[in-house]
């Protein structure tokens, strides 16, 4: 019994020490770090407004790729800050509630935001009036290239913008 245990302790140890290999990639090409250690992993910002919209960043400040869910099939401008029409969710803080913000439309694809790459999207200003915070739900990109938001289970990362972190002036309109 102490020979099979230990037989057994033994080969748990060695695959626990060999080099972990996802998609074809070692465990050392798949460290993910900051690039900027004054900000969050992912974060998003508020970039301006408009009468009718109000314009956020999502920025990847990791080494590594993330994949977001958009309507586009292409993004409108390539580069960094490209303009997409992401997929987001909004927070009721007071309900404790996530859900999703806009019908999606019957289509939906992924892109992939490159380490340090940002994309830019626009939210009505009549969802930033009711005091939600938003939610973008994304993937690392060896969480796999499926990401559905509206979806319960699986993997999926959430980063927030919160409502009273816009500009006074922002907030304040009807």
């Amino acid at each position: 019994m102490l020979l099979r245990r230990t037989t057994q302790t033994l080969i748990l140890s060695a695959l626990l020490m060999a080099p972990l290999t996802i998609r074809g990639q070692k465990q050392s090409q798949l460290t993910c770090a900051l690039l900027d250690r004054s900000h969050t992993a992912q974060f998003i910002s508020y970039e301006r407004a408009s009468a009718s919209d109000v314009y956020f960043r999502l920025h990847n400040n990791t080494s590594c790729p993330i994949v977001i869910e958009t309507d586009d099939q292409a993004p409108i401008k390539s580069g960094p800050g490209r303009f997409v029409h992401l997929h987001y969710l909004v927070h009721d803080r007071r309900r404790q509630s996530l859900r999703v913000a806009y019908g999606w439309g019957d289509s939906s694809y992924t892109l992939e935001i490159s380490s340090g790459d940002s994309v830019t999207f626009a939210v009505p200003m009549s969802q930033v009036s009711k005091h939600l915070d938003l939610a973008v739900p994304f993937n690392y990109a060896w969480d796999g290239d499926v990401l559905n938001a509206q979806a319960v289970g699986g993997v999926r990362h959430l980063v927030y913008f919160l409502w009273d972190t816009l500009p006074l002036s922002v907030r304040k309109r009807p």
